[in-house]
């Protein structure tokens, strides 16, 4: 079927040609708009990186037998933890397996925020005698912070956790 064209001299192949310069240019504009849109998103992941994540997590689940053996040895050990955390002061009470309160022991807490790594914190906590040890623990923001407790005494160690809120 001859073209309907305001030019006469014009054949049938300039005006295919003339009529076909723009599909190229449909496809270009199509893969850029999908790879600028693809490259704003790397660029946000980039500038976001997870807070949360375990280093050699492959290294630990295979560990995890040795993670087993190490709770029942605490379990076996009977010590019990009482943690209270107040007005920016952590007291813990350390007792063993028959109540009685366990003194020097290298006692150590770990404040996990919940969201950004930045803020956690680690603090060395003074013995206070009669199995008791507390920190004055200055933490950066009020959140609900996970509080990991950890007791040494003559090459046994005790791990505990409790969950406080405040600042």
């Amino acid at each position: 079927m001859p073209a309907i064209s305001s030019n006469p001299d014009q054949t049938q192949a300039q005006i295919d040609r003339r009529r076909g310069r723009f599909v190229p240019w449909i496809i270009v504009a199509f893969y850029v708009a999908f790879m600028s849109g693809f490259m704003a998103f790397v660029v946000i992941a980039f500038h976001n990186p997870p807070n949360e994540y375990t280093a050699e997590a492959y290294a630990k689940g295979l560990a995890y037998n040795e993670t087993l053996a190490k709770a029942d040895a605490q379990a076996k050990l009977g010590w019990r933890t009482q943690a209270v955390y107040s007005k920016g002061h952590l007291d813990v009470a350390l007792s063993d397996s028959e109540g009685r309160p366990l003194d020097g022991a290298r006692v150590r807490a770990w404040f996990v925020h919940p969201s950004v790594k930045a803020h956690d914190r680690a603090f060395d906590l003074r013995p206070d005698g009669a199995g008791r040890y507390s920190v004055a623990a200055d933490l950066p923001v009020e959140a609900v912070w996970k509080v990991h407790v950890t007791a040494e005494q003559g090459g046994r160690q005790f791990q505990s956790m409790i969950i406080v809120e405040g600042r």
